[in-house]
């Protein structure tokens, strides 16, 4: 499946890493590709320790990668590169981010501590859970 993807923000080793990653992780699965051709909305991923951010433009299986935080994204990540990683590690159950086993509790920590910030967290959940089924790895 051609996934359709364009990095426009190639000079951010970050942007390289979430491309890989979510290429990789659509390409063997049949049910991510199916999530990823409905995908619609924008995210930004911010991350001040590194001093990166990056914006993903879904289209209706398309993806733009583009470099710091571009428009009005519906969602925007907010954490340091060590956390935003811990995202990948959520479990997938019945097609829905899975927040009761340990890579759960530990994203839910990074939320109510406030070290991990999602603005649109509870206007854009569609989104964000394709979001979250992409690029987890399990």
């Amino acid at each position: 499946m051609d996934l359709n993807i364009t990095n426009k923000a190639q000079d951010l080793p970050f942007s390289s890493i979430i491309e890989e990653l979510i290429a990789g992780n659509v390409a063997k699965s049949p049910a991510k590709q199916n999530i990823y051709k409905k995908m619609k909305g924008v995210v930004a991923i911010d991350l001040p320790d590194i001093e990166a951010a990056v914006t993903l433009i879904f289209g209706q299986g398309k993806l733009t990668i583009e470099a710091g935080i571009k428009g009005n994204p519906e969602i925007i990540i907010k954490t340091s590169y060590d956390l935003v990683m811990d995202l990948n590690m959520i479990n997938i159950r019945w097609g829905l981010p899975y927040y009761f086993d340990e890579a759960g509790r530990r994203v839910l920590g990074h939320i109510l501590s406030g070290r991990l910030k999602i603005k649109g967290l509870f206007f854009h959940t569609v989104l964000l859970t394709r979001l979250t089924i992409i690029m987890s790895v399990t």
